[in-house]
């Protein structure tokens, strides 16, 4: 990720710094030299003469300690002079708050685990990172165009995503999932190719505009390849045809943190005493108040309003609805609160 010492604008402080400790030594050896003084003696003469302050000279100076004392000042006052020219500058020029941004940006991402990267902040990619930042996840952003705002809680990272170190930056190996959100299918792919070979077992979830590309990018290692405007389409559609359904469904999905809420639990998230378990055992409805509305079997099938008998084993997932009271019941149930 890089340190603090990576960035000019810190290095040039550094030297400034380096430069008072080295004045501030050679301060006090000259004055122990020339003078003869004692340790202390020549601490506080060199304190009193580059800070200024104008207090008296400790002892009666030598023609040579004088000559010290004027070579000390002025050495003193180029080098204050040099901090505030460059404090000023840095200001000016907005490059201070940028260097301080992306060090904000380093500790931030130091440690970070189980986080989503966004590749792209269009439209798709900005409000994908607004229902994420919603629901609770640490977000972390990729976006080459300086003049698209990222929501205020998200880590941006200025860059390109198809680039291999862009993507180290935003720690692609300790993800949990990525969501290439490029407006160009190719981008996309490459993303793709990129992260699955950095991350094995992370989720990933990409945007296609051209059907051709679906069947590659699952190829080259995509979950989920989701087409913005067919989906757009086949939701237009849909409120024709049922607008009750639609209209419960967009609420559900639109206000989670108030509203009704649908919420996936998969026999991994489950404690084991409530694992090999049937739905009558869990009795969910009875304790939390919410309703199993579907499950996941192990193969991958679907099945809506499953029976009391159904059995939770291994690589199944509950879907549970209710609100959000009803949701919290569940999350304390299972001890599932810091699921994300």
């Amino acid at each position: 990720m890089g340190t603090i010492s990576h960035f000019s604008v810190f290095r040039k402080f550094y030297l400034v710094a380096f430069a008072l400790i080295f004045i501030f030594i050679f301060g006090i050896s000259g004055f122990m030299l020339i003078e003869k003084w004692s340790f202390f003696d020549s601490f506080y003469m060199t304190v009193i003469t580059i800070t200024t302050v104008g207090f008296g000279e400790v002892h009666e100076l030598s023609s040579y300690g004088r000559l010290f004392t004027v070579v000390l000042i002025l050495s003193t006052f180029g080098t204050f002079t040099y901090l505030i020219s460059l404090v000023t500058s840095l200001v000016a020029s907005g490059e201070l708050g940028k260097n301080l941004k992306k060090y904000r940006t380093i500790k931030l991402m130091s440690g970070m685990k189980n986080h989503v990267i966004v590749c792209g902040l269009g439209r798709v990619g900005n409000q994908v990172v607004k229902d994420l930042i919603a629901d609770g996840f640490n977000v972390v952003a990729i976006e080459g165009n300086l003049d698209r705002i990222a929501e205020e809680n998200v880590i941006l990272i200025n860059g390109d995503a198809t680039n291999d170190e862009i993507l180290e930056k935003a720690g692609v190996r300790t993800a949990r999932t990525i969501v290439a959100c490029l407006p160009n299918d190719t981008d996309n792919l490459f993303i793709v190719l990129s992260a699955r070979e950095k991350n094995k077992s992370f989720q990933i979830i990409t945007r296609a505009s051209q059907k051709s590309s679906i069947d590659k990018m699952k190829y080259a290692g995509a979950d989920h390849v989701i087409m913005p405007d067919s989906i757009g389409g086949t939701h237009m559609a849909s409120i024709v045809s049922s607008p009750v359904v639609i209209d419960f469904l967009d609420q559900i999905r639109t206000i989670k943190q108030d509203g009704t809420n649908i919420e996936s639990i998969s026999f991994e998230e489950l404690p084991i005493m409530y694992q090999d378990k049937t739905l009558e055992q869990l009795n969910i409805k009875k304790l939390t108040g919410a309703t199993v509305i579907g499950f996941k079997s192990k193969n991958g099938e679907f099945v809506i309003n499953p029976a009391d008998n159904t059995l939770i084993e291994e690589h199944s997932s509950l879907l549970v609805l209710g609100n959000s009271t009803e949701i919290e019941n569940v999350n304390k149930l299972f001890n599932l609160t810091t699921k994300k």
